[in-house]
């Protein structure tokens, strides 16, 4: 595809700076020429453009609104190609590893065995995201995307990353004040709490153990995951664990299970790594080292004990 007729770099550089002080003589001095060479450069873009930008008088100029307009498309398309140039410079300097997760993930996965890679590769820096939509391969800030399955289109190359667990989880108190429940259908009389990004999770449940869902409107929905298990944990009610979320609730006691019933979840969370990016050095580490973790994880897939401190499902 043919570019546009655009102007030259230069007279953009002369344009910005002259509106930026509103004089030819100061824009002239930061640029070191002269301001003739400046107000030549000016009238070149103006040409160019086939309008005038600044109003012209005896002892200076002044941006017309032609000029304000044009001026803040400059300075945005500067802004942008600073930014990237300041990201490519990075890269040759030390090894620049983006990634967006899903905020569950992020905080209740991955976070605690970052450093661990880090004390592998320090010479990689990270920046981490978090992010609910579907995988958008467009997008340029990104090189490895970690989502749950419904938000990658079919089109788009990924991996499976994490195969989880559901059963039913909630804090001691609650079983104190209630009693154990003995069958999964005893479950309907009881609170649940569900996250709002999986409301299939709880009929999923249920339907595996033959049992009628529940109705979710007398629930209490939460728009993060982590909500959930805070809820869990107050005694709002009873969420449904998942294995590789919950582990240091588990671990620490303030959650418990009711059942020893895991149920595989309706879908993976899967690796989702940027074409442009698949074969830079750190994240070919990262791939390798994430899949790795995944791995140590999914073979625990063994039943949860309902005792606290005793569970399957500790991070590696």
């Amino acid at each position: 595809m043919a570019l546009p007729d655009l102007p030259p770099l230069d007279a953009l550089r002369f344009f910005e700076a002259a509106a930026r002080y509103g004089s030819f003589a100061a824009a002239a001095r930061e640029l070191g020429v002269t301001p003739a060479s400046v107000s030549y450069r000016v009238k070149s873009l103006e040409r160019h453009l086939g309008t005038t930008l600044f109003s012209r008088f005896a002892h200076g100029v002044r941006l017309n609104p032609e000029g304000q307009a044009y001026l803040q498309v400059v300075q945005r398309i500067f802004a942008d190609l600073g930014h990237e140039t300041a990201l490519h410079r990075a890269r040759r300097r030390t090894p620049l590893l983006k990634l967006v997760s899903i905020e569950v993930v992020a905080e209740k996965w991955l976070m605690p065995q970052l450093a661990d890679f880090k004390a592998v590769h320090p010479e990689v820096s990270i920046v981490f995201d978090v992010d609910h939509d579907e995988v958008d391969p467009d997008r340029r800030d990104f090189d490895v995307w970690i989502a749950f399955a419904d938000q990658v289109p079919d089109t788009i190359h990924s991996e499976r990353l994490l195969e989880e667990t559901l059963f039913p989880v909630c804090s001691p108190r609650l079983i104190e004040a209630r009693g154990r429940p003995r069958v999964p259908g005893e479950l309907h009389g009881w609170p649940l709490v569900y996250d709002l990004h999986w409301t299939r999770d709880w009929s999923h449940w249920f339907a595996h153990h033959g049992v009628s869902s529940a109705d979710l409107s007398q629930a209490s929905g939460f728009r993060l995951y982590t909500m959930v298990v805070q809820a869990a944990v107050d005694g709002i009610g009873v969420a449904l664990g998942h294995s590789s979320m919950i582990a240091r609730e588990l671990e620490q006691g303030t959650l418990v299970t009711l059942f020893d019933s895991p149920v595989a979840a309706p879908a993976p969370y899967l690796l989702v790594v940027a074409p442009a990016a698949r074969l830079r050095p750190e994240v070919v580490a990262f791939r390798d080292w994430i899949l790795s973790r995944a791995s140590s994880n999914n073979l625990d897939s063994c039943t949860p004990s309902a005792t606290p401190g005793k569970h399957p499902f500790a991070l590696p």
